[in-house]
């Protein structure tokens, strides 16, 4: 045990004390992500977990930290006592269901890492506009049909990358999701949840060697 313990204390200082290893100045990559959509506060009151998916551009400002644009889209199911309380007024079964479609701009922060080291953890912020759909679907035409409207939201998160090959990286997402659709005289709250993801990240290069 005591050898073990050593060995991981010894690999950990390593990978700190290494000179850093990232993508270099220049190079841009393209990430797909998916996962779960995990509804928090009042929203899980409202949703049950859902789908997530997603698709960004990074840009290599240096190696160490990243710019870029992202989209995602998000699905969530009414949650059964949402569909209750819907039922309750309706007079007959209702079915609900949650769609978010986000579209924005991120920056990332890459951990400084030993330059052997194929792991490279991150932390990252964003903002962007999020269209907050909610459909209803039942036989009383009054809670049949749909609502949306686009909101300005934000995230922060963090990451772990691992690289599978030269260009090539796959790894976890974890990001919480904050959005702007309060409104005092509905007494709706703010949207928020957790988005965590699965991800692969293929670099391309920099277009300009």
């Amino acid at each position: 045990m005591f050898r073990k313990a050593s060995l991981l204390v010894a690999v950990l200082a390593a990978m700190v004390l290494a000179p850093q290893a990232h993508a270099a100045k220049g190079e841009w990559a393209i990430g797909l992500n998916a996962g779960s959509g995990i509804p928090i506060s009042d929203y899980k009151d409202a949703a049950k977990l859902g789908f997530m998916g997603g698709v960004g551009f990074d840009y290599m400002a240096t190696e160490s930290f990243a710019v870029g644009v992202d989209g995602s889209f998000t699905s969530n199911s009414g949650s059964d006592d949402y569909e209750a309380f819907l039922a309750t007024g309706a007079g007959t079964p209702v079915t609900a269901k949650f769609t978010l479609l986000q579209g924005g701009a991120h920056a990332r922060y890459l951990f400084p890492m030993a330059s052997e080291s194929s792991i490279s953890p991150y932390i990252l912020g964003g903002l962007g506009v999020y269209n907050v759909k909610e459909k209803q679907e039942s036989t009383n035409a009054a809670y049949n049909g749909d609502e949306s409207s686009s909101k300005f939201g934000v995230r922060g998160g963090l990451g772990l990358m691992y690289k599978t090959s030269e260009k090539v990286g796959i790894g976890l997402e974890g990001a919480f999701h904050w959005i702007n659709t309060k409104d005092d005289a509905t007494g709706q709250t703010a949207t928020q949840f957790i988005g965590l993801q699965a991800a692969v990240s293929i670099g391309m290069g920099n277009p300009s060697q």
